[in-house]
């Protein structure tokens, strides 16, 4: 019969399972916590493999928004952006109010800058009441009716001049 090997090394439920969080700990909570009468030993590797990538992703998110903001460390604003920013962390946490994260950025469409573009469809009013376009066709109807009616006049003046040159030429 061989011998049992002394070199043989004792690894963690968590090395194991290759996970940073304590495996043991968290069957310890879920016996303590009498979730049910029996807890299998999976169950906590399972919850300790959830939770190591729920903050991995967390702290991931959180690492972009402070680089955002050019800041060196991760601080409880740059969570809550993170958070509000992913749909399912969002979803996860919706009800949870982090101590020092503020408010999530909200700016109301009607209020945020628009293009020129944008600008374009807005009709100001002025202060008689006609909005700036009306004020701006009205104008612009006016001077073309002084330019026809210039012309007309013009053409009239030329074409009397024409037919006053051909009768004094005709005599």
């Amino acid at each position: 019969m061989p011998a049992k090997s002394a070199s043989k090394k004792r690894a963690s439920r968590s090395s194991k399972a290759g996970l940073t969080f304590p495996v043991a700990r968290f069957g310890n909570l879920l016996k303590k916590g009498r979730y049910a009468k029996r807890v299998s030993s999976s169950a906590a590797v399972f919850m300790a493999a959830v939770l190591e990538y729920t903050c991995a992703e967390l702290l991931a998110l959180s690492a972009k928004v402070s680089e955002r903001g050019k800041m060196h460390s991760i601080k409880p604003r740059h969570l809550c952006l993170a958070i509000r920013e992913d749909e399912d962390l969002h979803t996860l946490l919706k009800d949870v109010t982090i101590a020092g994260g503020g408010v999530p950025v909200n700016v109301h469409g009607a209020i945020s800058r628009k293009s020129k573009k944008g600008r374009k469809g807005l009709k100001a009013k002025d202060a008689s009441g006609k909005k700036a376009t009306e004020k701006k066709k009205a104008s612009a109807a006016k001077t073309s009716a002084t330019k026809t009616s210039a012309t007309k006049t013009s053409a009239t003046k030329t074409s009397a001049t024409k037919t006053s040159a051909t009768k004094t030429s005709a005599t």
